[in-house]
C-alpha cells in the first residue's frame, strides 16, 4: 500500500471514530443502541462500522452524523473560491432555495 493509499485509508476511519466518540459523549454507555434506533440500522451494522471492520458509504456516515446532530462544512485552503455564494447555487439548483427563502 503506498503511503496515499495508506492516508485515504487512514481518513474515514478516523471520521468514523469521531463520529464514535461524539455518541458515547451524548449517549452514554447505550450509544450503539441509540444510534440505531436513531438511524434505522442493526445495531450489529453500527458494531461493525465503529469496529472498522468495511468502509462506510458517504450515504450511511452522513445518516450517522446526524444521528449524533453535528454538521459538516467546507474550508477552501487556498482562500480563492467563495463557497457561500456557490454553496447557495448548488442548494437552488436541488430546488431547495425556492423563491429566495430566508437563508439559516
Amino acid at each position: 500500500m503506498t503511503n496515499k493509499q495508506n492516508a485515504d485509508e487512514q481518513q474515514w476511519k478516523l471520521f468514523v471514530l469521531l463520529i464514535e466518540e461524539i455518541a458515547k459523549t451524548k449517549y452514554g454507555t447505550g450509544y450503539q443502541t441509540k444510534l440505531a434506533q436513531l438511524t434505522g440500522f442493526q445495531q450489529s451494522n453500527i458494531s461493525r462500522i465503529f469496529s472498522l471492520k468495511y468502509k462506510i458509504s458517504l450515504h450511511n456516515f452522513l445518516i450517522l452524523a446526524k444521528a449524533v446532530k453535528v454538521n459538516f462544512f467546507f474550508e477552501d485552503q487556498e482562500n480563492q473560491t467563495e463557497l457561500n455564494t456557490m454553496f447557495e447555487r448548488a442548494m437552488e439548483e436541488l430546488g431547495r432555495r425556492p423563491n429566495k427563502l430566508p437563508k439559516n
